[in-house]
């Protein structure tokens, strides 16, 4: 092809080429922050030890000291209530009826208020003082009172007893002092109340204050501590001083973050200096076996930088343990995988707030224009005499955006050009090392050459690709990206263009109708004799099979895709189990060994049709690896290997696809004889 040999196409390269020195320098850069955050932070609640202890004939601090053993190293704890107090005994509550009953003569007790008294514990009386302190935040100085009953200091608040035993009081220091002298690390769950005052704030800074063992707020609700109001940003201020990271819940469907009002806002105030939890809801964990959602768990905190976990309780027992046991069980099987892959388990490790150099940046940008200049020259030639006015106007749109404005957008643009562009333009350039062996083509390779042309073909193709992805990973290198703030746009566009655009240049390179589309007028005649073709029973079965692959090759992408069947979950934990990085199927199973069918298609003349769904094929798996690599918020080294493992299996896969032509030409060729006889 001419265009091959053209003075920009060749410049294009070269910068192309020049431009992947400053996206491997952020690359680097990126690596070194991902490997030195490497501790997993694993949370149980509280409150469920608490509550389990009576339950199953033990005390609470067996239970402690089985969590501590199965891997916990943080307990949460949320917003104390009355019920929750009432219930562990440390205070006495009594509705103003009861109260009467009991104490009719006293004409100080009123049938519609609540009395709260301290328990007679050892602790009973600072829980008091601080149940004490929560009333005086809660309500107005007129709905509560403090008087003594028959020797007892006794609060009575004008609550409804129903209305008053779930109320959200705050986070007792003493019970975050009891956390740590057991020797966990203490995640505070705080709820947004409304009306809120700076009193409320300072009172659960001091419930921070009380020990050094806090490791992290997590926000409990829809809503963060303060949201809409000053408070909110005195509160983020003051836990930066402290250096308390702020927790983002992992949504469900493993993009962005569940919905917390004001949570961005939040972590932007921080710096970014936050952790990423992963959590799972009961009714997903009772699904699941307990192998299952250790792997859950474990996946989370390896593929996507997670570094806590907040861990679910089944509801029934399994095995013959206990309900704690059975917990205790698939959180120990986390912690060993986790510890057997290189992390540790601790506080959790905290990104550094990274970001690189804009000026490395902008020249990886020039290479991203020069790339998908290059697309767009393969895809339509004659735009090659106006490709330095495209590339040069891609460049002045993308750097003024990028130096005039704080708008992430040109970065991610130019990160989905790259992902859509760079399989286009290595299936182009295999079609026209093809096309250049077209005298040789035809003759009589032996399967043993063919199958060597495969692998090296694959192989040189694959890399290509793991280099070019090294431009969507520097362009979207921050700590924005890796905590999913923000994140790659355009998912499903990066699976359904290469396919559009590959098909525009095949049809230019090889005779679909006998004849190759180079003019416009050949590509209208093309397009209307695609349109009178004759609908048959056969054509409409290979539609319907196409519609069906193409279904689960675009719903399957991105994260909310299609269902996985049961035995392709088990396929999966197995290469999990086996490889580092588990490789995607579409590309071990599908696009890889599709290399070397186009390669027998194309030599032993089958059908026109199968050579080029074979090259889509083909274009699926290259998409593939570099689409890996526009989840930030996996580790670079792990996409990085998560492609050679892909290669590594496809080329097994591939040696298996040969076999299995040969065996099945060879029963074609008995069965054809036979019948001709």
């Amino acid at each position: 092809m001419k265009l091959f040999h053209s003075t920009i196409v060749k410049i294009l390269s070269i910068i192309v080429i020049l431009s992947l020195m400053p996206a491997l320098f952020i690359t680097w850069q990126r690596h070194q922050v991902e490997t030195q955050a490497r501790t997993v932070e694993m949370v149980y609640d509280y409150d469920n030890i608490l509550g389990r202890a009576a339950v199953e004939k033990t005390t609470a601090d067996d239970l402690f000291e089985l969590y501590r053993n199965s891997g916990i190293t943080s307990l949460a704890l949320y917003d104390e209530t009355p019920q929750k107090l009432m219930d562990r005994g440390d205070i006495r509550l009594v509705s103003g009826s009861t109260m009467r009953s009991t104490m009719f003569t006293n004409s100080e007790i009123h049938e519609e208020c609540t009395y709260i008294q301290p328990a007679n514990k050892k602790n009973g009386a600072v829980i008091f003082s601080e149940f004490k302190t929560a009333i005086m935040e809660n309500f107005r100085k007129e709905d509560f009172r403090v008087l003594t009953l028959n020797g007892v200091e006794t609060i009575e608040v004008k609550v409804n007893y129903q209305n008053f035993v779930d109320m959200p009081l705050g986070i007792f220091p003493s019970q975050v002092q009891d956390i740590s002298d057991k020797g966990f690390y203490v995640v505070l769950r705080p709820k947004n109340r409304p009306h809120i005052t700076k009193e409320i704030v300072d009172n659960f800074l001091k419930s921070v204050d009380v020990s050094s063992k806090v490791s992290a707020v997590l926000f409990t609700g829809k809503e963060v501590l303060g949201v809409n109001t000053e408070w909110s940003t005195y509160l983020t201020s003051e836990l930066n001083k402290r250096h308390i990271p702020i927790v983002l819940i992992e949504a469900q469907n493993q993009l962005g973050f569940e919905p917390q009002q004001g949570i961005l806002n939040v972590a932007k105030q921080s710096n970014y200096e936050n952790v990423r939890l992963y959590a799972m809801s009961k009714e997903e964990l009772i699904k699941l076996s307990q192998t299952e959602a250790a792997s859950r768990f474990y996946i989370s905190d390896v593929e996507r930088n997670i570094r806590m976990n907040l861990f679910p309780s089944y509801k029934d027992a399994k095995n013959g343990q206990t309900l704690s046991e059975t917990n205790a069980s698939y959180i120990r099987m986390v912690r060993e995988r986790l510890e057997n892959h290189g992390f540790s388990i601790g506080k959790a490790s905290i990104l550094e707030s990274y970001y690189p150099n804009k000026t490395v940046r902008a020249f990886v940008m020039i290479g991203a224009v020069a790339l998908s200049t290059l697309t767009l020259l393969f895809l339509i030639p004659g735009l090659v005499s106006w490709g330095s006015w495209i590339f040069s106007i891609g460049i002045l749109v993308t750097q003024g955006l990028y130096w005039g404005t704080s708008s992430a957008l040109p970065l991610q643009l130019l990160a989905m050009s790259v992902a859509v562009c760079t399989p286009v333009i290595v299936v182009t350039l295999f079609m026209e090392y093809c096309l250049r062996k077209k005298e040789e083509a035809y003759i009589r390779y032996g399967w043993g050459r063919i199958l060597l042309e495969g692998i090296l073909s694959l192989w040189i193709s694959g890399l290509v690709v793991l280099l070019c992805a090294n431009f969507v990973a520097s362009l979207l290198g921050d700590i924005r990206f890796f905590l999913e703030i923000l994140y790659f746009r355009g998912v499903k566009l990066t699976f359904v263009l290469p396919v559009i655009f590959i098909s525009l240049i095949y049809i230019q390179k090889f005779p679909v109708f006998k004849k190759a589309v180079t003019t416009d007028s050949e590509f209208i005649s093309f397009v209307k004799e695609f349109c009178n073709i004759p609908i048959k029973m056969g054509l409409l079965l290979l539609m319907g099979i196409l519609a069906v692959t193409g279904f689960i090759f675009v719903g399957r992408s991105g994260n909310n895709g299609a269902p996985v069947p049961q035995f392709e979950v088990q396929l999966r934990r197995f290469l999990e189990m086996v490889m580092y990085a588990r490789p995607r199927e579409k590309e071990f199973l599908f696009g890889h060994p599709a290399i070397l069918m186009v390669l027998i298609s194309y030599y032993k003349k089958w059908p026109q049709l199968l050579h080029y769904l074979f090259i889509l094929a083909f274009t699926i798996g290259q998409g593939s690896i570099i689409e890996t690599f526009a989840h930030m918020r996996s580790p670079y080294i792990l996409s990085l290997i998560r492609g050679f493992d892909g290669l590594i299996a496809g080329t097994g896969i591939m040696i298996l696809a040969l076999f299995a032509t040969i065996v099945l030409l060879r029963i074609t060729k008995f069965f054809g004889g036979k019948y001709e006889s």
